[in-house]
């Protein structure tokens, strides 16, 4: 199973996501916003990273943009109940897979183990570099 980290800033999103994640089998650790999770990245094994698009301090898109000049480089799944546009925005600057909330928890499961996987979401896009 994987390290997960998830960064929501709402408490009950975060939650769900942990139990889900949880119950899976993963390890999970847990920041508020983009700042929280870059200061508590290191040393922690991380192999996902599951973001909300819509957080104070460092943005979600921000962050994927950080995170995906990490080596190594996590897998990413940006979630969102915002709209497409921004989901669409989060897999052309890195996301390998975008969810929208509420989150089915198939669906996270599934996302998480594409990730590991080393797949992509879309057969015909070309993996970030």
């Amino acid at each position: 199973m994987a390290t997960v980290l998830i960064v929501d800033d709402e408490e009950l999103d975060r939650v769900v996501l942990r139990t889900i994640l949880q119950r899976a089998g993963h390890q999970v650790v847990e920041a508020s916003d983009g700042d929280e999770a870059l200061e508590g990245y290191g040393g922690k094994g991380i192999e996902v990273v599951v973001t909300d698009l819509q957080m104070r301090n460092v943005h979600g898109l921000e962050l994927i943009t950080i995170l995906r000049d990490f080596t190594p480089r996590p897998g990413i799944i940006a979630i969102s109940g915002t709209g497409e546009d921004q989901l669409d925005m989060a897999h052309m600057l890195g996301a390998t897979k975008t969810l929208r909330k509420p989150i089915d928890p198939e669906e996270l499961l599934a996302a998480v183990n594409l990730v590991l996987d080393g797949g992509i979401a879309d057969p015909g896009a070309v993996p970030p570099a």
